[in-house]
């Protein structure tokens, strides 16, 4: 069959079997590299991200047909559809990554020690000095950073914190690390 418009390969697409294979192909080959492109464009200001670009647009390619055959798309233009899912997916990428770094540093020091003594020790004096710095930040502060470092998202931070909003959590943590960044960067706090 010939594709001459976006309703042709939706409705070969909830047909399923034999055609929706045809159509999911040809709806990929018709729209790959446009969607690429602009893809590419939208993360050129955010750097490191670039060599997921295709990994996160064959996702969200995958996404968008079971949207297809499940009735979540209307109308509109298939590419504009699968660009927006993609770029869902990668701000999505983006926080998990921003999330998976803090954790991440936390488990990067000293590990040619791993087992040492000296290892642990140190290890205790940083979580000690940690613990002081967050105490001397309050509870509220503490628990918000806690949280966040845990992996909650803002919106659940929000509401066991009873804040207004997720906007609300997210000024709320950025200064709190903030102020524990201050303390831990001051003298008091050295190791």
């Amino acid at each position: 069959m010939e594709y001459t418009s976006d309703e042709d390969f939706v409705r070969e697409i909830r047909k399923g079997g034999a055609a929706l294979e045809r159509a999911t192909d040809g709806l990929y080959r018709t729209y790959r590299d446009p969607a690429l492109t602009k893809v590419k464009s939208y993360l050129r200001f955010r750097a490191g991200i670039e060599d997921d670009a295709v990994d996160v647009l064959q996702d969200a390619f995958l996404v968008m047909v079971d949207k297809i055959k499940d009735g979540g798309y209307n109308e509109g233009s298939l590419l504009h559809f699968w660009i927006g899912i993609t770029r869902g997916l990668l701000r999505n990428k983006l926080k998990r990554d921003a999330r998976t770094d803090l954790i991440e540093d936390n488990s990067k020091y000293d590990q040619a020690d791993f087992e040492s003594p000296e290892y642990l020790l140190l290890g205790d004096e940083k979580r000690q000095m940690l613990d002081r710095a967050l105490s001397n930040l309050g509870e509220r502060c503490k628990k918000v950073l806690l949280m966040w470092a845990g992996g909650y998202s803002m919106e659940e931070i929000a509401k066991a914190l009873e804040l207004s909003s997720e906007a609300m959590a997210r000024k709320t943590k950025y200064k709190c690390k903030n102020q524990l960044m201050e303390l831990l960067d001051s003298t008091d706090f050295d190791l």
